[in-house]
Parts: C-alpha cells; sequence; structure tokens
C-alpha cells in the first residue's frame, strides 16, 4: 500500500514537471518563433522577432548571387543590389501572428520546418535597376533571336525562312527567375531560361498563308494598255514588289513607281518634237508645247497596286493626264489649230479638212509667238489681257474672244486695233506674242474650236 502511494506521488511529481515544463515552453514561445520556423531559407527557430529581422538582413545583405550561362558565370550581385537591404519586421510579425505557442508540440514532433514565407521581400525598384543595367551590358554582345520570316528562294519563289535563336535575356524573364531563386535560397541564376523567343515561329498560321497568297499572286498576269501599245508586266518584275511586311502582303509602292516611271518615259508625248505636215511649209519638225500626255503617275501606281493584290489576271487601260492621248495613237489627229508665222497665215481643220483660214498677225520680234504644239485650255468671252507694252507701262486690251494656248498668256483673240493682218505687218506691229485674229475670223474660230483642240505653232 505504501508502496503503491510513492508510485502515486512520483508520478505526480513527474506531471508537474512536464506540466511546467510544457508551460514554461508555451510561454516562452509568446515572443519567439517556434521550432523548424524557415523563412526564405533562414531558420528562425526560437528566435524573437527582432532577432529574426537581424537573422534574414544579414543573410540577404551577406548572400551574393552569381548569373550563369551554362558553365559560365557572366554576373553576380549582392543581395543589397538585388533590393534586399530590407527591414522584414512586418512580415515576421505576420508569420508570428500565425504560430500558435501553445502547440509547439506539433512542430517538434513533425520534425520538419516550416517555410513561412515563400515570397522574397524586395525592393522592386532596385532589383529592376540591377536587372535593366544587366540586361544592357549582356545583350550588347549578344545575338538577338531572329523571327520566322518569308524570304524568296533561288527560284523565286516564296518560302518561310525558319526563325532563329538567340542568346539575348529578356528582362522580365530574368527578373522572375531572380526572385525564384532567392525565394528558394538559391545562389545561382540559370540564364538559359531567360533567353528572348522569336516572337513569330514557322509555324505560324499567318505565315503560311502569306506565302501562299504571295505564290499564287507572283503568277498572275499583268496587262497595260497605253494607245495602240499592250505591255505585259514581266513575271519577274511582280515577284520583286511582292513582300511580307508587319504581317500584311504588300506591293512595293516605290518598286511599282518606277515602273509606272519607265513607262511615262518611254510613252508620253509631253515635250515630244514633232513631225508635221504643214500646209504650206512642208513637214517640220515641232518642239514640244503644252499640248501632249503623260501617264498620272501617282494614280496609276494606285491601280496597279489595287490589281495586283487582288491575285487575279488583269488588263487595264493607262491613267492619263494632258491632252492627245489616242487609242489609235494619232497623237495631233486630223482636228487641230495650224498657225503658220512665216506666212502669217492660220488654218483650222476637222477631220482632215479645210474648214477656216485667215491671215494674222503674229508676235512682233523679240515678242515671237513660241514655236510647238500646243492646245486650246479655256476658252472665254469679253475678257481683259493685261501685259507690259515695251516702255514698261501696263496695258489692258479688251477683247471679245481669247483661247489661251500655253501657260504663259499666249492665245488666239481678235483684234479689232489690227488694220491690216498678213505680209511683214507683224515686224512693226506685231503683238506680244498673241495671235491676233480678225473679230469676224474670230468669232468663227471661237465657234468651231473645242477646248483640247491642238494648236501647231510652226515658222
Amino acid at each position: 500500500m505504501k508502496l503503491k502511494k510513492n508510485i502515486l506521488i512520483s508520478l505526480a511529481a513527474v506531471l508537474v514537471v512536464l506540466g511546467g515544463g510544457y508551460v514554461y515552453k508555451s510561454l516562452a514561445y509568446q515572443d519567439h518563433f517556434l521550432p523548424n520556423t524557415q523563412v526564405l531559407g533562414v531558420n528562425i527557430s526560437g528566435k524573437t522577432p527582432a532577432a529574426a529581422n537581424t537573422a534574414l538582413k544579414n543573410h540577404f545583405q551577406k548572400q551574393h548571387y552569381a548569373f550563369t550561362d551554362g558553365t559560365k558565370t557572366v554576373a553576380t550581385a549582392s543581395g543589397e543590389q538585388l533590393g534586399l537591404d530590407q527591414n522584414y519586421s512586418a512580415l515576421l510579425k505576420k508569420v508570428k501572428s500565425s504560430q500558435n505557442p501553445w502547440r509547439w508540440t506539433e512542430s517538434v514532433i513533425a520534425a520538419s520546418k516550416t517555410d513561412a514565407l515563400k515570397t522574397p521581400n524586395v525592393n522592386q525598384s532596385a532589383l529592376d535597376t540591377y536587372i535593366s543595367q544587366t540586361v544592357a551590358k549582356l545583350n550588347a554582345t549578344r545575338k538577338a533571336p531572329v523571327n520566322a520570316s518569308v524570304q524568296s528562294d533561288a527560284n523565286g519563289n516564296f518560302i518561310i525562312q525558319k526563325e532563329v535563336a538567340g542568346n539575348q535575356i529578356d528582362a522580365k524573364k530574368l527578373k522572375a527567375q531572380t526572385l525564384t531563386a532567392i525565394s528558394q535560397d538559391k545562389d545561382t541564376v540559370d540564364l538559359t531560361a531567360t533567353y528572348q523567343e522569336p516572337a513569330i515561329k514557322s509555324d505560324d498560321s499567318k505565315l503560311k498563308a502569306a506565302v501562299s497568297k504571295l505564290n499564287a499572286i507572283s503568277q498572275i498576269s499583268g496587262k497595260i494598255q497605253i494607245e495602240t501599245h499592250t505591255i505585259t508586266i514581266p513575271t519577274a518584275t511582280i515577284k520583286s514588289w511582292l513582300s511580307y511586311t508587319n504581317g500584311q502582303v504588300e506591293v512595293s509602292k516605290t518598286g511599282v513607281a518606277n515602273y509606272v516611271a519607265a513607262l511615262n518615259t518611254k510613252y508620253s508625248t509631253f515635250g515630244l518634237t514633232r513631225k508635221f505636215k504643214s500646209t504650206k511649209l512642208g513637214t517640220v519638225s515641232v518642239p514640244g508645247g503644252t499640248y501632249g500626255w503623260g501617264i498620272d503617275q501617282p494614280k496609276e501606281v494606285e491601280s496597279i497596286i489595287a490589281a495586283v493584290k487582288t491575285g487575279k489576271d488583269f488588263t487595264k487601260e493607262v491613267i492619263y493626264t494632258g491632252s492627245g492621248y489616242h487609242k489609235d495613237g494619232t497623237d495631233i489627229g486630223n482636228t487641230y489649230v495650224e498657225v503658220d508665222k512665216t506666212n502669217q497665215h492660220e488654218y483650222v481643220y476637222k477631220d482632215g479638212k479645210l474648214i477656216l483660214d485667215s491671215a494674222i498677225v503674229s508676235g512682233k520680234p523679240g515678242q515671237d509667238t513660241p514655236t510647238g504644239v500646243f492646245a486650246v485650255w479655256d476658252k472665254q468671252r469679253n475678257a481683259t489681257l493685261r501685259g507690259k507694252n515695251n516702255d514698261g507701262s501696263d496695258y489692258a486690251s479688251p477683247v471679245s474672244y481669247w483661247m489661251p494656248i500655253d501657260y504663259t498668256g499666249v492665245g488666239l483673240h481678235d483684234s479689232p486695233w489690227q488694220p491690216t493682218y498678213g505680209g511683214d505687218w507683224y515686224q512693226a506691229h506685231g503683238s506680244h506674242g498673241c495671235v491676233n485674229n480678225p473679230p469676224d475670223f474670230m468669232a468663227k474660230l471661237f465657234a468651231a474650236v473645242e477646248v483640247g483642240t491642238p494648236v501647231i505653232v510652226i515658222g
């Protein structure tokens, strides 16, 4: 009986001791971290928040990180450079508040570390600065990735050129890898996982569609009709215009413009010296004047580009500007006004037949009516012609009919002030360059001649 009593007393004493130890420990963990508490790889078990804060700061300030590319270390950084010189008090307080000091035995029994904080406490501005500076330095000697692209092969066919990997660093990837290394308490960052990727790869559906479209377009037949000429655009030329730019199939505006400019040089009649069969002087060479046509190059370029982009064969009439464009290629044609300065006479032909003629007065010597092929570009009634006399004074001559033929003020008009026409009267009494016509004749001329009619001045 006495033995049993002693055993109970001993057992009670042990329980008192154990209970006291448990209470003591529980009270101690009121302001200390539980066993097996780890933050960012740093064991802070049994430390006060202040001591844990110091431990974390010391760990990351002293920690050095190596940035490796394969087996080579290409950059290093201290924790401070990466923005890890921080005060962890607030975060440690949060961790501490999540722990129950009366359940410390569970941490002991578990015998495993508790990673209480997985997100690194980093000064983002400092980290961004380091990352951007490091990336700029490393990328200066590294190759950028090359996107897959559309190219032309040796046969002129369009193909997809496969992308080429590079080894330049992507700043966002490097930052993510660095944060991962910090959070996992690793001291190396593998740069091979941060390489920039080509933005466009060879399996891109848009590239495949573009190649198909380009190859289809490059086989079309394009023809341009210029008067009596049918010009077939060479297949190689059309191919040379094609490209895939900024995600779009493009037709080179510069290439088409150069092609149209060459056509204009070959076929336009502006400034063209012409052979002309005159009424009295036989066949003469007449320099270019205002009469003639040229390709309206801006409009023609846009028209060809639009036609090519359809991907269908086309034949189109050239877009021109000016006068004298005839589908039969006749140029001057058989309806025109002939001004013969040598004979001081004017003839009007319509459909090859002489319908009117009259003596005239042309410009006096020194103010000669210009020779050339011109065209009536306007018709006005009751106009006032203004200019300078030989003495520098101004003149203003009212006329009933005015038909300008160039852009310097020369034209055909009536001249009631002239007492006579023809012969050598023009030598002393000629005009300032215009063609003076008898009033009655000018009325008939005005009625018979349309705007755009060629006016050939010879002699």
